[in-house]
């Protein structure tokens, strides 16, 4: 849960407000039925992050907290399967600063601490972990091999001027290019966005947009939401979909669902290997995309493909 604003308090909170916060998480946890809320702490946002676990699949282990360097501190916690007791999967919720760039970035590299637990790529020995990235990177994602149209930052219907700096710069002849940073390292430090993977074995719907939809004055649809995995564990991964939340978030939501056995074997190290980084490869053959006015003018749910012509 990228933001999670009424089951937590800041130090200026009366006690009342403060019991109000902890009764809603209770609630929460009572809704989700068998599975138990943990906070990130509270940063100089008001959408703290949170992270619900179902207790009869993981072992929670003790949570990591990140207090500097965050404009939203992410919900770290370390999750074990009874298969595999000594291997973590650092599980992490995050939400990227939305308005300034030179952060987004930093907070970024912050989370590639986790990766480096992973050791995928180094020939390292036991103890490994794995790393699971979830959250709102408010950037666009990079390019290559996405579904979701670009967006035309110069297009005069973009008309919140401070929402377009937050999220694209203006290159020296005018024009402007989205900011992919969150991707960039990401993919170049071995993480796979689940999405892309499921995409790549044919779920096309999977890299569908999350958010933007209602906001055409701020370039419409875009897929700012991803689920980054390590090299091993993401090949657990069997399917992936995007739920519309209209009229109850800002944001659809994404899920993955993973084979138990896969995970497991992927934990061990054993019959799985790591793969290649997306970064270097291409992520899938570029079919016939719709053009970004066609994709706006779509409703959620239906396919990101031009449907094939018939002679």
């Amino acid at each position: 849960m990228p933001e999670l604003p009424h089951v937590q308090t800041g130090p200026d909170a009366s006690p009342e407000e403060a019991a109000a916060a902890r009764d809603r998480l209770g609630a929460s946890e009572d809704i989700l039925v068998g599975m138990r809320g943990l906070l990130g702490g509270m940063g100089e946002g008001n959408n703290p992050t949170g992270l619900f676990v179902r207790e009869g699949t993981f072992t929670i282990g003790p949570q990591r907290h990140h207090r500097t360097g965050f404009h939203t501190p992410p919900t770290h916690v370390p999750l074990y399967l009874d298969e595999v007791p000594d291997v973590a999967i650092h599980s992490a919720v995050f939400h990227n600063a939305y308005c300034s760039p030179p952060d987004r970035r930093r907070e970024t590299f912050k989370l590639t601490r986790l990766v480096d637990r992973v050791k995928a790529h180094n020939g390292h020995t036991a103890p490994w972990a794995a790393c699971w990235l979830l959250g709102d990177t408010n950037e666009m994602p990079s390019p290559h091999g996405e579904l979701v149209p670009t967006i035309d930052w110069s297009s005069p219907e973009i008309t919140d001027d401070v929402h377009r700096l937050h999220r694209a710069e203006q290159l020296p002849d005018g024009s402007w290019r989205s900011y992919t940073n969150f991707d960039d390292i990401m993919l170049a430090a071995g993480m796979h966005d689940a999405a892309r993977w499921a995409a790549h074995h044919g779920q096309l719907n999977a890299m569908a947009a999350t958010a933007g939809r209602a906001r055409p004055e701020q370039g419409g649809p875009v897929r700012l939401d991803r689920e980054l995995m390590d090299s091993f564990s993401v090949q657990g991964v069997e399917y992936v979909c995007v739920i519309d939340m209209s009229g109850l978030s800002d944001h659809d939501l994404v899920v993955i669902d993973l084979s138990r056995r896969k995970l497991v074997e992927a934990l061990l190290r054993q019959t799985i290997r790591p793969l290649a980084k997306w970064s270097d490869q291409p992520l899938l053959p570029m079919p016939a995309l719709l053009s970004r006015q066609q994709f706006v003018s779509m409703g959620p749910g239906q396919p990101l493909l031009v449907p094939p012509r018939v002679s």
